[in-house]
């Protein structure tokens, strides 16, 4: 199984919102002890063990919008399925805090979705993080979206994608073992800014 961590290579790109993949990848690299010392397909690959399994966590050095070269060569080169395949993305049209995950569909206007969609299909799972959209007023232009998810994150709102990606290791985990579905219920609908209660 493949887990491909979305974003833009450079250090002009590392804390900007579009690269949310990119600090996803990290956060299971860092929780698996994965080192991404192999290249494949302008990609930084690195080996994950899980219970015996050998998996493949992906960063593409492509740049976003041909990110499903990196992601499609690989998965040819390893003999991997669409349905074995995990992107994680950032996602606009998510609040920051939420995340969302899906087994399949469209790419909801996100140009890297949209590059591996068109060498692999639709059938493939994607974890959405969000980052929240610009001020309400700019929201028409292209221009202000672009902006804002190449925009550099202040502390304040790092703080809040640390919470989110300190759970993003549990939600791969859950996936690698065959409990994506586990992993919908118990994350899609939560908001990692107000802690759910704790159960009777």
């Amino acid at each position: 199984m493949i887990i491909a961590g979305l974003g833009n290579p450079g250090r002009e790109y590392e804390n900007t919102r579009h690269n949310a993949g990119f600090w996803a990848a990290d956060a299971i690299a860092d929780k698996f002890h994965v080192a991404m010392n192999m290249r494949q397909h302008q990609a930084l690959c690195g080996q994950l063990l899980m219970h015996g399994q050998q998996h493949i966590l992906v960063k593409p050095q492509t740049y976003m919008n041909l990110s499903g070269e990196a992601v499609a060569g690989v998965m040819i080169d390893n003999d991997t399925p669409p349905e074995e395949l995990l992107v994680v993305i950032d996602d606009i049209n998510l609040p920051a805090g939420r995340i969302r995950m899906r087994a399949s569909g469209s790419d909801g206007g996100h140009n890297g979705l949209k590059s591996i969609i068109s060498h692999i299909g639709r059938n493939f799972w994607r974890l959405r993080i969000g980052v929240g959209q610009p001020l309400k007023e700019d929201e028409s232009s292209h221009d202000k979206l672009v902006s804002h998810v190449l925009g550099t994150v202040n502390a304040e709102e790092m703080a809040v994608f640390r919470l989110v990606l300190a759970e993003i290791p549990e939600i791969a985990a859950l996936w690698l073992l065959g409990m994506g579905n586990k992993a919908m219920t118990s994350y899609n609908g939560m908001n990692f800014l107000q802690p759910e209660p704790p159960s009777d």
